[in-house]
């Protein structure tokens, strides 16, 4: 066992002593006129644990808050990288503006997606995640772990932060921050490029900071109008409509910088011209050695135990019996936090569990790992994480019976559920029910999904009716046959046709091209926390709310 903050220790060393001397020796205004046999008679509950022993305790509180700063660890060995990809950030726009809808259904939402489709592809080393507006926000520090970061992207939401606004130079220096031990200058930007036209100051601190800027461009020069949270369109100051477009200016700079500039599209080629890009840059670098260190961390035992110890240490309780009786329930209490506290652990590794297993195609795993997850944790994000890997593992009644489960006042959440209910229900065969909620749907918004899923379903079903009709005629044609036997061949040839009366339980086998069309699942968990700034806004630039 080592610290890995050993300065800790020897700074409170001196203090230490002082604070031992002082609570073991000092004496109260009563202590020093009376003797403790007369002082004991006059108060008029004793304390059990008495002056010294209040100190002592305070003492050994601040004792063990040290050994938690000073981080004790076990070590478990190192790893050795060597790598010429660069570390690089990845700073993602959060502003208001990022909620027009010139990209599908959103700018954020488009960008999330496309981020998670390239960052697998990325030749890079660590990558880091900003979030900015007026104000740059750490959303997940310089990792190898693509998985987390894929993880906490999907749950970040404007409204997790605390200032509005969209400034591009906060964006730069809050990737200069995260990579100023990293030896590497790039940071992908990906943003609308908001309203600023004269790029003085961006130029200024992107020279600053040395840093090599990536602008991937997620709005359209035709631009969009920005949707508020109660559906209203955000108006300026006269009243008008913003239409947010994109800041084709970064292009420039972005040239200038020795960058590049990348319009988004719904195809791959923007990604592959970023990888492309990074390619030819870690083809150029020097390489790299990297230690990466497997440690044990300990600094929470002794962090309990001041924790416990503390309140005794500055309250009285009476006799021993009372003592100990609050021990116990202080430690009781405090065993049920760290239970809690190990839960919440618990259901993060669960969650990265399943929803690992479920993108490598593993559902039985990803249905464990939910399952699990949902006796802790019974939300509706988990009930729709349960029943989508239910439906990818084929048990379709299964996914319904969960979906069901799964009330709320959110109307993106209730359309996609009644959305992939719809889906079970043509899975199983079910193809009105389906039509059904896919109109639902509908009613409650535009998704073209559903609407595409809508006619392909009605059109199977207006193929079975007129198959039926056909079916009928058939029959009756050869009922009025003269022979017999050939007129109860033709009537049992018709009736065990899809659209006839014993083949009308038997839905028609989708196509293979059909069924891709079924289903998408929806993963958007907000975080429920607000992000702070690693870079707080200036208070002398004007940014637009937007």
């Amino acid at each position: 066992m080592r610290f890995l903050y050993p300065e800790f220790l020897y700074l409170m060393l001196i203090p230490a002593v002082l604070l031992f001397y002082l609570v073991s020796t000092n004496k109260d205004a009563l202590e020093r006129v009376f003797e403790p046999k007369a002082l004991e008679r006059l108060r008029i509950s004793g304390d059990a644990l008495g002056r010294a022993g209040h100190n002592l305790l305070a003492f050994a509180a601040f004792f063990f808050m040290t050994l938690a700063l000073a981080e004790p660890v076990i070590e478990r060995g190192e790893t050795k990288i060597k790598s010429r990809a660069p570390d690089m950030v990845i700073a993602l726009d959060l502003s208001r503006s990022m909620s027009a809808a010139d990209f599908y259904p959103d700018r954020l939402t488009f960008a999330k997606q496309k981020l998670e489709e390239i960052l697998p592809k990325l030749p890079a080393g660590r990558i880091g995640v900003v979030g900015f507006t007026s104000a740059a926000f750490v959303i997940a520090p310089l990792t190898d772990d693509i998985d987390t970061i894929r993880f906490l992207l999907r749950r970040v939401k404007p409204q997790s932060v605390s200032a509005e606004g969209t400034d591009l130079a906060a964006a730069i220096r809050g990737a200069a921050r995260l990579l100023r031990k990293s030896g590497t200058e790039i940071v992908l930007l990906v943003t609308d490029g908001g309203d600023e036209k004269d790029l003085g100051r961006l130029r200024k601190v992107v020279e600053e900071s040395s840093m090599v800027p990536i602008v991937w461009m997620t709005a359209t020069e035709r631009g969009a109008p920005i949707v508020t949270k109660g559906g209203r369109l955000l108006e300026d100051e006269r009243g008008e409509p913003v239409i947010s477009r994109a800041n084709t200016a970064l292009a420039e700079f972005a040239a200038e910088s020795g960058g590049i500039y990348v319009e988004a599209t719904v195809s791959q080629e923007d990604e592959e011209r970023i990888v492309s890009y990074l390619e030819t840059l870690s083809a150029t670098a020097t390489e790299r050695e990297r230690i990466v260190h497997d440690r044990i961390e300990l600094f929470y035992y002794p962090l309990f135990l001041a924790v416990l110890i503390l309140p005794f240490a500055l309250y009285s309780f009476g006799g021993r019996e009372r003592v100990s009786t609050m021990l116990f329930l202080a430690a009781s209490s405090l065993l049920f936090a760290a239970q809690d506290a190990g839960a919440g652990i618990m259901d993060f590794k669960l969650i990265e569990k399943g929803e690992r297993a479920y993108l490598s195609g593993d559902y039985n795993r990803s249905i464990e790992a939910f399952e699990k997850l949902s006796m802790s944790l019974p939300k509706n994000e988990v009930w729709f994480d349960l029943a989508g890997s239910y439906y990818k593992s084929g048990r379709y009644k299964r996914a319904l019976q969960t979906y069901r489960k799964i009330v709320t006042d959110d109307r993106k959440l209730e359309m996609a559920k009644l959305y992939s209910m719809a889906n079970c229900y043509v899975k199983l065969g079910e193809l009105q029910k389906g039509a059904d909620l896919y109109r639902k749907v509908l009613e409650m918004g535009e998704d073209a999904d559903a609407r595409a899923n809508l006619e392909l379903v009605m059109k199977i079903l207006r193929e079975r009716k007129n198959r039926k009709k056909s079916g009928s005629g058939e029959g009756d044609e050869s009922r009025e046959r003269k022979d017999g036997g050939s007129a109860a061949k033709e009537s049992e040839r018709s009736s065990s046709k899809p659209g006839g009366k014993k083949g009308e339980g038997r839905p028609r086998k989708l196509s293979e091209a059909e069924e891709k069309k079924w289903m998408r699942l929806i993963q958007n968990r907000p975080l429920k926390s607000k992000l702070y700034p690693l870079i707080p806004p200036e208070e002398d630039i004007d940014a637009k709310k937007w």
